[in-house]
């Protein structure tokens, strides 16, 4: 594990500021590997990077750790957001998303390393999202075929309405190839409102964190985040939410329905699934996610029930 700039502590997950929080469980060191967005523009005289916290038991950690640290002449140049981690032909890859220099799309780039903590050096022949595309959010799935995919969110900010679409990537995962999928348009949700950027002068609707996981009967499902209209549902707080999108087939392909439902509406997203070493399933999540500096990791039981997922509150 490599020390970067901040001081290696022993942290309560409370103590640790992160947004779009990933876990890895490394079944083969019986750890938690927590990553997250930090530093995503660099601070003071440091460069942007990603880091990573260990732990044992989803509260204590220990960190942070250096995940990645650009190299010179790397093509991302800030925007260092939402890392994941996946263990795929006996090596660890990070898909993360990263903004280019001037004149350059955001896209989600794939780094690699020998152990799931890192160090991770660039892999990917720079973004493996399209380059004519603003990009982020991307995510990894191999089908029952052994494809693999890229399932990405095209930004609300070029388009204004905000789309999570698919693309196949080569079996090295240097690059992707073929055409695009569209999963879902945000603006065709009945729940979604729009999300306005003053600073920008845009509004649209957002798409964020598209994640995937096959159920116990073998449908897709994918959780993805926007912002809910107030009082949407239940008890809805009109905030950052997370919904749920299936494929009855089981195929990227589709065709997608989406549940009328939200797993979570609570000022909480950009979320994840994994399972604890005791086989219980969790759902990874930033809460609150505003007022910003107030977001921390947040771990929540799940069941899966026909199909379904719920969130079990004790």
């Amino acid at each position: 594990m490599q020390q970067g700039f901040r001081k290696i502590r022993s942290v309560h997950t409370t103590d640790i500021h992160m947004r779009d929080p990933f876990v890895y469980a490394c079944k083969k060191e019986n750890k938690y590997y927590l990553f997250g967005t930090t530093f995503a523009d660099g601070c003071g005289d440091q460069e942007p990077m990603f880091e990573v916290y260990i732990g044992e038991n989803l509260k204590e950690w220990k960190g942070p750790y250096v995940a990645f640290q650009p190299p010179q002449g790397f093509w991302g140049i800030r925007h260092y957001w939402a890392p994941e981690v996946f263990e795929i032909n006996n090596n660890y890859y990070m898909f993360a998303t990263f903004k280019g220099g001037i004149g350059e799309h955001r896209g989600t780039g794939i780094l690699v390393a020998n152990h799931p903590g890192g160090p991770y050096k660039p892999y990917s022949e720079g973004a493996v999202t399209p380059k004519h595309l603003e990009c982020l959010d991307g995510t990894f799935y191999e089908d029952n075929q052994n494809q693999k995919w890229l399932i990405y969110c095209h930004e609300w900010t070029q388009e204004y309405e905000g789309k999570i679409k698919a693309i196949r990537l080569t079996s090295n995962l240097k690059k992707s190839f073929g055409h695009e999928i569209e999963i879902l348009n945000a603006a065709h949700m009945k729940w979604t409102r729009k999300f306005r950027d003053p600073r920008i002068e845009k509004e649209g609707y957002l798409t964020d964190a598209p994640f995937m996981y096959k159920t116990n009967n073998g449908e897709l499902l994918m959780l993805w985040s926007s912002y809910s209209r107030d009082n949407f549902g239940k008890g809805g707080s009109g905030g950052y939410t997370v919904a749920v999108a299936r494929s009855k087939s089981g195929s990227i392909e589709g065709e997608w329905t989406h549940d009328n439902s939200l797993l979570l509406d609570k000022n909480a997203g950009h979320s994840s699934l994994f399972r604890s070493f005791d086989d219980q399933l969790y759902i990874c999540t930033h809460f609150p996610d505003t007022p910003h500096g107030q977001e921390r990791p947040l771990f929540l039981k799940v069941k899966e029930l026909n199909n379904h997922l719920s969130v079990i509150v004790d």
